[in-house]
């Protein structure tokens, strides 16, 4: 979190655009659903992963599911 700009609207960083990828390789987007957790869904519209507020109420953690990020572009690409 935080500002990628001083408030002048001028980029200072930007570390890059994340891809999501399950371990079959299938690409997934990223959903923010409100208040405390984020949805990740395959490009199917299936619900594959979450990121929730609290660890003890997940069921399909990134971590369990297997879920990994690539960054292309900007500060992390590769």
């Amino acid at each position: 979190a935080g500002s990628m700009d001083n408030g002048d609207g001028i980029v200072v960083g930007w570390l890059g655009h994340p891809v999501f990828r399950d371990k079959e390789g299938h690409e997934h987007f990223v959903h923010r659903m409100p208040t405390f957790f984020e949805r990740i869904s395959s490009s199917f519209g299936r619900w594959r992963a979450d990121v929730p507020f609290r660890s003890a109420e997940s069921k399909y953690s990134v971590e369990q599911v297997g879920v990994t990020v690539e960054f292309y572009g900007g500060e992390l690409d590769g």
